[in-house]
């Protein structure tokens, strides 16, 4: 069974604290796992709500879960049983020279699909990050 890795403590509105150290990782020779968690500097993270399990339609049976994503972090010190993770924002540095039909073309957007509505969840993150979270580790 693997180790469900949380949000354990928020220390201020720039950091959060994860349940997971550099004793878990799996390539620290006195850990034996099949994982492949890594907490290391630099690694980006997930902070998710708590969404619905995933079922077969079929066969009823539980396939996995959907959590949406909060927010996306980068952890920044690893500890023996914690690690502090943050978020990493880039600024462009003088993003009035770019002309504003090429900052359009890059941005992504998705549309909306033609779904039965009746199927429709409509699974909302929380707005904020709080103890208890769920953390996920980006590939």
């Amino acid at each position: 069974m693997s180790k469900e890795i949380k949000v354990i403590a928020i220390p201020d509105n720039t950091r959060i604290i994860i349940n997971y150290g550099y004793e878990d990782d799996p390539e620290n020779p006195n850990v034996f796992r099949g994982e492949k968690l890594h907490a290391k500097i630099g690694q980006q993270i997930v902070v998710e709500s708590k969404g619905m399990d995933l079922k077969d339609p079929e066969t009823d049976e539980i396939i996995g879960s959907y959590n949406p994503p909060i927010d996306y972090l980068e952890i920044t010190d690893v500890r023996e049983k914690y690690s502090i993770a943050r978020k990493k924002v880039k600024k462009e540095v003088n993003a009035s020279s770019i002309p504003p039909l090429i900052k359009e073309a890059s941005k992504t957007k998705f549309e909306d699909l033609h779904v039965n509505t009746s199927d429709v969840k409509n699974i909302k993150p929380n707005s904020a990050i709080s103890v208890g979270d769920i953390v996920e580790f980006v590939d």
